[in-house]
């Protein structure tokens, strides 16, 4: 019986050691910082992305890289983007397969499995920009901006109303205002993640707010509002 007993507890103890030296090998802060350097920096990233938006509007696309590719994959940057089937991030930057790392929500915000999708690209694939696209006639911004300050169990809505209460009011369009708002906020709030927080404040890591004009096909980098 105390044979037993003592394999028992030795099969246990390794089930628990392996459990905690995966854990450390995916989501170990060490991995974080020698992750982040692996990839382009985040100024050429985004001049990477601009070049290829600025082709695409252009109508001067040269659709890089589009064969199916089974090599290890190393993107420039992450894009957190909306659903809207208008947006397609690979098109509208002129990138190809590999290139970027892409997150889809409506409204272009998050929750948690999003989040730690984001945090792998940044770990484990070198990608050291994020950039968080709005768009225009985003129809999830709007039914924010028609539903508040309405209590609601929608984790969409919730996501976004914080950038409707901080443009309520303001001069201009009341949905292109909350648009830019969104993505300023949530390029901030990513920021503030305790897995990304440190890379941004030593600069490994840029966020970036971004908008696309569907009708010129243009994205244009934001800043936060005063």
């Amino acid at each position: 019986m105390t044979s037993r007993r003592k394999s028992g507890k030795t099969t246990l103890f390794c089930v628990i050691a392996s459990i905690a030296i995966l854990a450390t090998i995916v989501f170990g802060s060490p991995g974080w910082g020698r992750a982040a350097g692996n990839g382009p920096t985040a100024a050429a990233a985004l001049q990477q992305l601009l070049d290829g938006n600025a082709r695409y509007k252009a109508d001067k696309a040269t659709r890089p890289d589009s064969r199916p590719s089974a090599a290890a994959q190393h993107p420039a940057a992450v894009v957190l983007s909306c659903s809207d089937s208008r947006v397609p991030p690979e098109i509208l930057f002129d990138q190809g397969v590999g290139s970027l790392f892409v997150v889809r929500a409506a409204g272009n915000t998050y929750g948690q499995l999003k989040l730690e999708s984001i945090e792998y690209a940044v770990a484990h694939l070198g990608t050291r920009l994020i950039v968080v696209l709005g768009h225009d006639q985003c129809g999830a911004v709007k039914a924010a901006v028609q539903e508040y300050p309405k209590p609601t169990k929608s984790v969409m809505l919730n996501n976004i109303y914080p950038a409707v209460a901080k443009t309520h009011g303001k001069p201009g369009d009341p949905l292109s205002n909350a648009i830019n708002e969104n993505a300023v906020l949530t390029a901030e709030r990513l920021s503030h993640d305790p897995a990304l927080e440190p890379l941004v404040t030593s600069g490994d890591l840029k966020i970036v707010p971004a908008r696309f004009n569907l009708a010129t096909g243009a994205v244009t980098v934001l800043s936060a509002q005063p």
